[in-house]
Formats: structure tokens, sequence, C-alpha cells
């Protein structure tokens, strides 16, 4: 093997390991999502849970115009208006908890163990 093969393959391996990172990430940002959307609307036990899987599942095919159009759609049933705007940033706020969890979740234990 070459060394253009190994960069090659090592190119490749690293846009693999990144598309996964940012397919996870978008799919904790959108149940993050989901269940700030459920305790808007106050489903609990069963509601709640399904919401949210109902949500995560159509999200993983979803653009993200089209699940604030269905966030507010679902808002606005529950009798809460919610504008393209606030969803976008409760979205955005939901990202970048999304990318703290994993990034911590990623880290090792560096605490004190007092």
């Amino acid at each position: 093997m070459t060394t253009f093969d190994e960069r090659e393959r090592a190119f490749e391996r690293r846009f693999a390991q990144e598309e996964e990172h940012r397919f996870h990430a978008r799919n904790r940002r959108n149940r993050l999502l989901a269940i700030w959307a459920s305790e808007r609307m106050t489903l609990a036990g069963q509601a709640a849970e399904g919401y949210v899987t109902s949500f995560t599942e159509c999200a993983v095919v979803t653009d993200d115009d089209t699940l604030v159009e269905r966030l507010r759609s679902d808002l606005r049933t529950a009798g809460i208006e919610a504008t393209p705007a606030s969803l976008r940033g409760e979205m955005e706020r939901c990202a970048m908890l999304a990318r703290y969890e994993r990034r911590f979740a990623d880290a090792p234990n560096q605490g004190s163990t007092v």
C-alpha cells in the first residue's frame, strides 16, 4: 500500500466518523427539541414518550424547515403560539446542548476523586 492509499483511507475514515458524529448530534438535538415541545404541551408519561419517539423518527429524514413547521403545528394544536424564529432559536439552543453533552461525554473523566 502506498502512502497515498494510506492517506486516502485515513481521510475516508475521518469523513465517516465526522458524519456519524453529525448524525448523532442532530438526533440528540431533535430529541431535546421534542422533549422541550412535549413539556410546553404539558404531555406526560406515555403521551410524552410517544410524542418524542414520533418526532425523532420523523426527524431522521426531514429537513429543519419541515421540523419547525411540524413543531409550530403541534404547538398550535395544543393552543400555544410560537413563531418560526423562536422555534429556530430553541432548535439552536438544543443543538448547542447536544454538542456540549457530546463533548463532555467523550472526554475522559479528569475530575477530582474527593
